[in-house]
């Protein structure tokens, strides 16, 4: 004999699927409880607590039949499954997510069951059920096409699933009312086998489609500190390249012109760009976002924050003596270290700082950030998570009029 096809028993196939909901199930509900818990979650996370308890139920009617509570138990929990991930999506576009329907739903697919009594057999309610499970999918995948879901890929994923689900369940109900649940044509076409695979492709794909879409909102959802300019030089509560420089510039000049001192701080996150490539863009976006508040928190009120294109951040600060300049970055670097990046609380920043200063360098913002520069490449060279300062270029320190530096 060359070759042989296993053919697995209807028992197998619905504790396969049982075990593959569980597994699914669980693992959705332990991404939720490390990200954000609102309505959404909530609502996902019973979806997912239904599907494992409608496999289990089905499981154990295929292992032990003739206890009719079991289909009581497993029509109402799989309506309930689709018609939770509905209510989780109309709440993600912020609307009602309308539980007396949802509930009005699973308790017509238990009565459907009851009414027909032990007697029933395992189709009892059948018809029914297959009906409720495709209208709520197919309402799950057309408020997945709309509002803030239809911008999310993730969201497009889990609404063609749920359309594939909703066409199936329209044709097996339409089957089972024509030719009856025990014809040759029904388990050909609408049996155990294909139902079992349609469940388990809704499951992981659903799984994996809610649990990236709660982190996105996680992400997405993050307060921006601050007004945004016109023109968008304001963005994550920081100035842009240009608009930072413009600015540092001209604090760089009124400074000298008073006899001030100035420091210019450099910021680089330490491998960001890993963090990009294992956790995706959205992850990099949130320590770039963690960054900047923590910029906004520690610096000094008349600090200039903004982007820098060799570095991630910059800081121009007014400093009273050399000391203060290193103070003000390690004060930054310390509060990076403990921040806690939203969304992904398994993650740990850390940067590489490179300062300099009017007291050591010449009072000029290109050659205070080469300066700043070179001392921000020691530190990452030296291993990151380090503050590193520039070395002297004047030959005498500059002086502060304390009675100037009183003024600004």
């Amino acid at each position: 004999m060359i070759g042989a096809v296993m053919v697995l028993d209807p028992a197998t196939l619905m504790v396969m699927s049982a075990l593959i909901t569980i597994l699914a199930g669980t693992s959705f509900i332990l991404n939720t409880s490390i990200q954000r818990v609102d309505i959404v979650s909530r609502l996902w996370t019973i979806a997912f607590t239904n599907g494992m308890l409608a496999g289990l139920a089905y499981g154990f009617d295929a292992v032990s039949p003739g206890s009719w509570i079991t289909i009581v138990v497993g029509n109402a929990a799989i309506v309930g499954a689709i018609a939770h991930v509905w209510a989780g999506c109309r709440a993600y576009n912020g609307r009602r997510p309308l539980i007396l329907v949802v509930l009005a739903g699973i308790v017509a697919a238990a009565v459907a069951v009851l009414l027909r009594g032990p007697d029933g057999g395992e189709w009892a309610g059948g018809a029914e059920m297959l009906a409720l499970v495709a209208l709520f999918a197919l309402l799950a995948g057309i408020e997945g096409l709309s509002g803030a879901m239809s911008t999310r890929v993730n969201a497009r994923s889990l609404a063609v699933v749920m359309l594939v689900v909703a066409a199936f369940y329209v044709a097996r109900c339409v089957g089972l009312i024509l030719f009856g649940p025990y014809s040759d044509t029904f388990r050909t076409y609408f049996g155990t086998s294909l139902a079992t695979f349609i469940t388990i492709l809704f499951t992981v794909s659903s799984a994996v489609a809610m649990t990236s879409l709660q982190v996105e909102r996680a992400y997405s959802d993050r307060p921006v500190p601050g007004p945004r300019e016109r023109g968008g030089a304001f963005s994550i509560g920081v100035l842009a390249t240009d608009a930072f420089e413009d600015g540092a510039r001209d604090r760089i000049d009124r400074a000298r012109r008073r006899s001030s001192s100035v420091a210019l701080i450099l910021i680089r996150i330490d491998g960001l760009k890993e963090i990009n490539t294992a956790f995706g863009r959205a992850t990099g976006d949130a320590a770039l976002q963690t960054v900047a508040t923590v910029l906004r928190t520690v610096t000094p009120t008349s600090a200039v924050l903004g982007r820098q294109r060799s570095a991630n951040f910059a800081v121009l600060a007014m400093v009273s003596e050399p000391q203060a300049t290193r103070e003000i970055a390690e004060a930054i670097l310390a509060e990076i270290v403990e921040a806690r990046l939203e969304g992904a609380s398994d993650i740990r920043l850390s940067a590489s700082i490179g300062v300099a200063d009017s007291f050591t360098v010449a009072f000029d913002f290109d050659k205070l950030r080469e300066a700043a520069l070179v001392a921000l490449d020691r530190a990452r060279d030296a291993g990151g998570n380090r503050v590193e300062t520039a070395v002297q270029t004047q030959a005498v320190p500059r002086r502060i009029d304390r009675s100037r530096a009183a003024l600004d």
